[in-house]
Parts: C-alpha cells; structure tokens; sequence
C-alpha cells in the first residue's frame, strides 16, 4: 500500500470530472435541486401594462395642465386596482390619495392638482421578465424562495442533476441488522450510515447487499454498481488483509489513483475509476468510515454541487493535551461545549471501531501533519456537527462513563440540556 499525504489525496478528489444523470422533477419539489439545463420564461410577466397602485389610469398629456392654484377635472380615465391591466389608451395611475372625487366605484370626474409622467405607476409588459428570458441557468441550486417565480412564470417542471451513489458492504462476517452476531461476526451497519448521511445532499443512495470476500464476487459487485451510479463506495476491505480485496477487484477494472493515506483514522481509504466513475473503498471500522466520508466524500459532492449539513468551525479551547502523530493529519473526534464564555473541547478515545466515541461526540478536532500535539489551553479548531447554538447547553464531562453519568445525561436531557463526555488522563477542573 503506498500511502499519500492527505492534501494529496484531497486534491485527487477534488479534480474528478464530475458525472452526472438527469431527471425531471415537479417546480414544486425542486427545492435544493441543481438544474442540469437552463430555465426560461414561459410568458412575459406582466403580461400586459398593469397598475402599480391603486387609482386612476389616465393620459398623462391630459394631466398637465393640473396645478395646485388650478385643479383640473378629468372625465376619460379608468379606476384601477394594484395589478389592474391598463388600457392602450392611457399610460400613467394617479393614486387615489391624490385625487378628489365623489368616492364611489365608478365617478363621472376627478380632480386633480398636479401633472404626471408617462410611465407613473405602470408597470410595463415583461417589466418582470420578457417571454423566452432565462430565468436561471444550468448549475444552479434552486432555493425555495426561487420556486414561487418559477411557477409564476409558467415553469411547472425542471431537469435537474442526478448522482446516484452505490454503497456496497464488503465481508463474509457481515450479518443484517437485528441479527445476534456469534463470535466472528459483525452487525453491516456503515452502508445504513452512509446513507443516511448521503441523503442530506439531495442525491440518491442504493445500498447493495453484502459482499463476501471473494475477488471475484467484489469484482462483479464494482461492475454492477458502476453501471447503475455515478458514484460507487465500498464498505471494508481496503486494507492489506489476506481477505481484503477491494483494490485489487478495482485495479481488475479501472485505476487506482491513491491506496492509503497519511490520516488517522481512515488511513486505508483508497480511491479509483473505473468507466469515469470514482470508486471509493473506505475503511471497514465505523469512525474511520465517518471520516472518510466527512473529507472525501463531501468533498467530492460538494465540488460537484451537492451541498451537505453545515459544519460550523470553532476555535476552541483544548482542555487537555491531544496527542498525535507528527507524519499524519488526525481527525480527533471530541466533545466540546460552551464553558465560562470561551468553547472548550476534550477528545475521545483513539479507537476508529468503538461507535460509542462518535455517540458521545459533537466535532471532530483537526491535527495538522507536523504537530506532535496540541497542548491543554492551546486553541485547535473544531468542526461542529451540532450547532454552535447547541454548545451553550452542553454538559462537559471528562474521564469515565459510568452509570451516574448516564442518570445524568437522562436529567438534562429532560431539562434541554446535552451531556457530552472526553477522554480525560489528568483531570483539570477548570475546564469542567
């Protein structure tokens, strides 16, 4: 496995050629979309001269004679509402807090004490936008303030960008969820996480059974899912195992661009294409799958226009020393919370296979390649998958869970409070 440093690796992803599909979809449920074609006007809006205000259309050359010292009545106008279509022969609105008349619907005369232009308070045809105009072009993100004005302007459908992602679990231990694993076996559980977390970029997911160590079998899998997605991932079997075959299954079809980077977790992550279409093994443990999804996967769909959840970055406080290595870029998960005014963070455990470190955390804490570690005070920036809002009512606990801990998780859960719990080796009260 010939590892590469991971602004290395970030770079092979970001310079994919992106793939798309396409398909259309109702105005309506566009929202958060990307339009695969430019959109355009199906009629001008208005459609006719209308009324800006409500009031009187008249001629303007009618009116300018009007003067305070000497009002002018006027027997050829039309009352108008807003939105009133004005007729051919009059180009301007009085509005009706400026004319003097008897009140009723339809007077026989107004008066008036001042000219208008041409033009006053008319709204004229396609002022809005003209028949045949684009309204958004192709690789636009539909937001759903846009999808009222595109209804209104007689779009009812869109073609919009397709991605399909294929997730295919790897491993003859695997057994479905709600299974008791024996001894040997492991719940599948990271291609239901992935989803999950895929489906927040609006793109579509399918989850392929489970694969069993055989390369043959796995070579199949990759030829299906790569004919059926525009992105294919697979779950494990991207290390340097006897049973580990993803990267030779890929290499059989396609190329590989990396086999392993300098990261912790995620070092076995590897990325290939095969037909043009990325293919991605990631690793088997569940925090490593997570980070190679957060820097390579969203990476890869956001660079394609898939935006995901927000991540929010925070300069917080380390309230103990994270240690790691000087040849990597760790990804730390950790919990962090709002202490004294200031954003302290504690670290988890390093252990990518225990679920429970991502459980109990809310960011992850970024240690650069050539830092041996960031000292206890020291500022490090954590990415938040909660809302910054969320660390004023965080209860930050160090050290060991135990059942006490959990009554109380369950106490400040009922009070809208989170307790959140860091690795702690020399306990320092004045971030707790």
């Amino acid at each position: 496995m010939q590892k590469i440093p991971f602004n290395e690796a970030l770079c092979a992803v970001q310079n994919l050629t992106p793939v798309y599909a396409a398909r259309t979809v109702r105005t309506a449920d566009a929202a958060g979309c990307i339009l695969a074609e430019p959109v355009y006007a199906k009629y001008s809006v208005p459609p006719a001269p209308v009324s800006a205000m409500d009031g009187f259309a008249v001629k303007a050359a009618d009116t300018m004679a009007a003067s305070a010292e000497n009002p002018l009545t006027l027997t050829v106008f039309d009352r108008v509402n807003t939105g009133n279509v004005v007729r051919d022969e009059f180009d301007a609105v009085i509005m009706v807090e400026d004319v003097e008349f008897d009140g009723s619907d339809a007077p026989a005369e107004i008066t008036i004490r001042a000219p208008i232009k041409a033009g006053r308070n008319v709204r004229k045809a396609g002022e809005d936008i003209a028949e045949g105009r684009m309204v958004l072009p192709a690789g636009a993100r539909i937001r759903p303030f846009d999808i009222g004005a595109l209804a209104g302007y007689g779009i009812t459908e869109v073609l919009v960008r397709s991605v399909s992602v294929g997730i295919i679990p790897t491993g003859s231990e695997l057994i479905a969820p709600g299974e008791v694993p024996n001894p040997g076996q492991v719940v599948e559980s990271n291609s239901i996480m992935t989803a999950a977390y895929l489906r927040q970029f609006g793109v579509d997911v399918v989850c392929y059974s489970p694969v069993p160590d055989n390369r043959v079998l796995i070579r199949g899998a990759i030829e299906k899912a790569v004919a059926e997605n525009e992105i294919v991932l697979l779950s494990a079997g991207s290390s340097m195992g006897s049973k580990d075959f993803t990267a030779s299954a890929i290499a059989d079809l396609g190329e590989i661009l990396f086999h392993g980077v300098f990261m912790k977790p995620a070092k076995p992550t590897m990325l290939g294409v095969v037909n043009g279409k990325p293919v991605i093994g990631m690793p088997g443990f569940p925090l490593a799958a997570q980070t190679a999804e957060r820097m390579f996967v969203r990476e890869l769909l956001e660079r394609w226009g898939f935006s995901g959840p927000a991540q929010e970055t925070v300069a917080a406080e380390a309230g103990e020393t994270i240690s790691s290595d000087a040849d990597i870029d760790e990804f730390r998960f950790a919990s962090a919370a709002e202490v004294g005014g200031r954003v302290v963070v504690l670290p988890q455990v390093r252990s990518a296979s225990m679920q429970m470190n991502g459980i109990r955390a809310n960011c992850y804490v970024h240690i650069p390649r050539g830092t041996a570690k960031a000292p206890a005070g020291s500022l490090v920036p954590a990415v938040l998958n909660v809302s910054k809002a969320e660390l004023s009512r965080t209860i930050l606990l160090g050290g060991a869970y135990t059942e006490g801990a959990e009554a109380l998780a369950v106490r400040a859960a009922a009070a809208g409070w989170t307790v959140r719990f860091g690795d702690i080796t020399a306990v320092n009260l004045q971030y707790l």
